[in-house]
């Protein structure tokens, strides 16, 4: 399977956050991540499946979807070229969903800027 890019992260308390590019691979890993690791069915509360049963997120612009469990709040923010993944959790359950994204994650490297001429 590709690898997806990363493209920011970040933790505070029990607040991570996650910036992936907004393409249909992105969002098929993350359900499958949710799936097998949390048995989240993110596809129950989809009624908008095409015949294939996927679902095409490209067309989904500033369009926000949240769903709660127990002890997990998932947000999913999509923009134009972005998709922006919210989790509220514990860190036991923001170390067990990290260990599993990284299997389907790279990080881009950060672009250098030069120093202007003085």
């Amino acid at each position: 399977m590709k690898k997806i890019k990363l493209y920011a992260i970040g933790n505070e308390d029990n607040f991570s956050y996650y910036l992936f590019d907004k393409k249909q691979n992105v969002f098929e890993i993350l359900n499958k991540i949710f799936l097998v690791d949390f048995n989240i069915d993110w596809k129950l509360y989809r009624d908008d499946l095409d015949k294939k049963g996927k679902i095409n997120i490209e067309k989904y612009v500033d369009i926000h979807e949240s769903n709660g469990y127990d002890k997990l709040r998932i947000d999913l923010f999509y923009g134009k070229d972005k998709i922006y993944l919210t989790m509220i959790c514990s860190p036991d359950l923001r170390i067990k969903f990290n260990e599993s994204l990284f299997k389907y994650v790279t990080i881009p490297e950060p672009i250098k800027i030069k120093k202007p001429k003085e």
